[in-house]
């Protein structure tokens, strides 16, 4: 799998819960460890405020074609 189709894909937790589309993939000495979803991980993307949604690559339970599934629990706020 390419970092480009994790791009975009619509993230949701077991439960249903829609969290949003991922905006950033975030790697560490070649392996993905967080998902930057949602509206404010797109608005920081554009400024300096950490307002995204960070999920942690550990809470990702699926990977179908359209969608993340992620385990239930509040995401984590970006920690520059």
């Amino acid at each position: 799998m390419r970092l480009t189709e994790l791009q975009d894909k619509e993230v949701r937790t077991e439960d249903g819960e829609r969290l949003g589309a991922v905006h950033e993939v975030h790697c560490e000495n070649g392996f993905v460890i967080a998902l930057k979803v949602g509206p404010g991980s797109f608005i920081e993307r554009l400024t300096a405020k950490t307002k995204g949604r960070r999920v942690p690559w550990e809470s990702v339970c699926k990977i179908e074609k359209k969608r993340i599934i992620v385990r239930a629990g509040p995401p984590q706020r970006a920690s520059r």
